[in-house]
């Protein structure tokens, strides 16, 4: 017979799958199934062992197409290949998906959830959907970088109406660029691939955050206080620790009052972005808390009703345009601790034990600093922006007494 469309378009499925063979090629032919008719070439391989190799599916080549794929095939069987076990061994081979799934079975129970989820995030959302099916033997360097250029261009990103120069594309793009790197180190620690496709790809620095008040910014930031009226009360309170602190605002969010060691004026963080820590506070953060545990009952969460989304909304939208200053965020508040105790000279290392950072320098290996110069440069600094907070508060109180009508709008 010759397979030919007329000879195609009388085939019927009868009840179990049957195979019809070409007259003029010897091995070409059809398969029917009960779902479709394929094209297929049978051939026995080097070893003399019969193999059937599927083309494709009929309605995706003519018979004149799918004959010259046959002959192709039957002729790297004379010289010796088995295109079918290729193409099985193929299949087994793995993908960019493969990797993710199970580097991220493996990092589950031995990183932070909060890491977990940025790691499950951009890899569900951005590097499964752009290069999941792409065999790890076959992903280059090359191929990364076009992945990470789309990344910084928008594609693949939750809020595409963000333009090309936005900072969050550029920090989305690094952010899945770390994660893939970090993904692929662990497919060569377990054997998976020999070398990291994502080394030496170009990148674009994220922006740094370089915000911070002035001592008359810090005035400004309590009158701003002050004249926003705000339904959530507890969000003044909260700034102003943040500000005498220096700490980070996940830590004042999930900070409880067990965590809270008044006798030695210690944070005890049972976890921070660097792990279980001990931080100092000053005196005047100690007051503000006492103050607070007055008035409320003094277990749990110490700032049960604020979350990182409404605190966030409040600054970028209440407070961040009245301060007019460039790049102004919740973290300004951080960055202005260390600067003014800068200003009032005290040592990196002093201000980084305070902050909790790690300094990695050789001074720093054998020096180790006790609570105390910590809690007295903490007193000092906290005492200083409590002076100028404060002034800008009492400035618009005085402001108000005199005008009722202000009064009575700042009130809400």
């Amino acid at each position: 017979m010759n397979i030919s469309k007329n000879f195609l378009s009388g085939l019927r499925y009868e009840g179990k799958d049957a195979c019809y063979f070409d007259d003029t090629l010897k091995g070409f032919g059809v398969r029917v199934g009960k779902s479709s008719i394929s094209y297929i070439v049978m051939y026995r391989n080097a070893y003399g062992k019969q193999r059937k190799m599927t083309i494709c599916k009929t309605d995706r080549m003519t018979p004149a197409e799918a004959r010259n794929e046959a002959r192709k095939i039957l002729a790297d069987v004379v010289q010796g290949k088995d295109p079918q076990t290729e193409k099985d061994q193929k299949r087994k081979e793995r993908t960019v998906e493969d990797l993710a799934i199970a580097f991220l079975k493996e990092c589950k129970v031995r990183i932070k959830q909060k890491t977990f989820r940025g790691y499950l995030s951009v890899t569900k959302n951005q590097i499964i959907p752009m290069l999941g099916k792409v065999y790890l033997k076959e992903l280059h360097r090359s191929d990364v970088q076009t992945f990470y250029n789309d990344m910084v261009s928008g594609k693949m990103m939750r809020h595409a109406r963000r333009n090309s120069e936005s900072h969050k594309y550029i920090g989305g793009a690094n952010q899945a660029r770390k994660t893939l790197h970090t993904m692929f180190e662990f497919g060569i620690r377990n054997e998976w691939v020999e070398h990291n496709p994502v080394d030496r790809v170009q990148s674009i620095s994220t922006p740094r955050r370089k915000a911070f008040l002035k001592e008359s910014d810090v005035v400004r930031f309590g009158e701003v206080l002050a004249n926003t009226p705000c339904r959530n009360p507890s969000y003044e309170k909260f700034l102003k620790l943040i500000l005498l602190t220096g700490c980070r605002k996940n830590e004042i969010i999930k900070l409880t009052w067990q965590e809270v060691d008044f006798e030695n004026q210690l944070f005890r963080f049972k976890d921070t972005k660097t792990g279980p820590q001990n931080r100092p506070f000053g005196k005047a953060a100690k007051e503000l808390l006492l103050e607070m545990r007055g008035e409320l009952e003094a277990i749990g969460r110490i700032f049960p009703t604020i979350t990182g989304g409404n605190i966030q909304n409040f600054i970028q939208f209440r407070i961040a345009s009245q301060m007019k200053i460039d790049g102004f965020c919740i973290h300004a508040l951080r960055h202005t601790f260390a600067s003014m105790a800068a200003a009032l000279g005290y040592s990196d290392n002093i201000i980084a034990g305070m902050l909790g950072h790690h300094l990695n320098t050789i001074t720093n290996r054998y020096t180790h600093l006790t609570d105390k110069p910590l809690i007295e440069a903490a007193d000092i600094v906290s005492k200083h922006l409590e002076r100028l907070f404060d002034k800008g508060i009492k400035t618009t109180e005085k402001e108000q007494s005199y005008n009722p009508a202000r009064q009575q709008r700042a009130a809400g």
